[in-house]
């Protein structure tokens, strides 16, 4: 039996956007490093060089005119349902679950006021660029960074979606298109 490799990378992509998930989840209760915030924004955008190099390697005809039409980006229709959901539930819960008072709008993603936070010796503190340092709570601490973290995570999700989309042009065309593009 052939395996699909369209459906092999999709699956990858499902189990980062729970890693995700997880992540976005525990940087609301607990204390997450933040340099997490790198990995979390390019993890997400590796894919789709990813696709384009394994695609060369591999020497898939990438050509617009070798793309499966549309509908192939939703098959399984299941798996496509579910990464759906999982990343409406994931950005929702990136961009709007528990939004620090110092961000207004009506999508607060990624509202950075300048602060750099640190730990020293059990207290938290809060500090602009080149100003003084206001101590704050850990759960103000944990609210401001997890929400940075979270917002991070937002960026590599919206890349997973465009490899899903990406992602299609790995499947091998149906043999009905194969055919009338034999037939032009």
């Amino acid at each position: 039996m052939k395996t699909d490799r369209a459906m092999g990378v999709r699956l990858v992509m499902a189990v980062v956007l729970l890693t995700y998930l997880v992540t976005i989840w525990f940087s609301h209760f607990t204390l997450l490093p933040q340099f997490l915030e790198v990995p979390l924004v390019l993890v997400g955008w590796l894919f789709l060089p990813g696709l384009f190099v394994w695609a060369k390697v591999r020497r898939l005809d990438m050509s617009r005119a070798a793309q499966p039409p549309v509908r192939e980006l939703f098959r399984p229709w299941a798996l496509a349902a579910a990464f759906g959901a999982l990343a409406a539930v994931v950005l929702f819960l990136a961009i709007v679950w528990d939004v620090p008072g110092f961000c207004h709008g009506p999508v607060p993603v990624n509202c950075e006021q300048g602060y750099h936070w640190s730990v020293e010796s059990g207290h938290y503190f809060q500090s602009f660029e080149g100003g003084p340092r206001k101590e704050i709570s850990q759960q103000i601490y944990i609210q401001e960074v997890g929400f940075d973290l979270r917002s991070a995570a937002a960026f590599g999700v919206y890349a997973l979606c465009l490899a899903w989309v990406a992602a299609a042009g790995l499947r091998a065309p149906s043999k009905a298109a194969d055919s009338r593009r034999r037939s032009v």
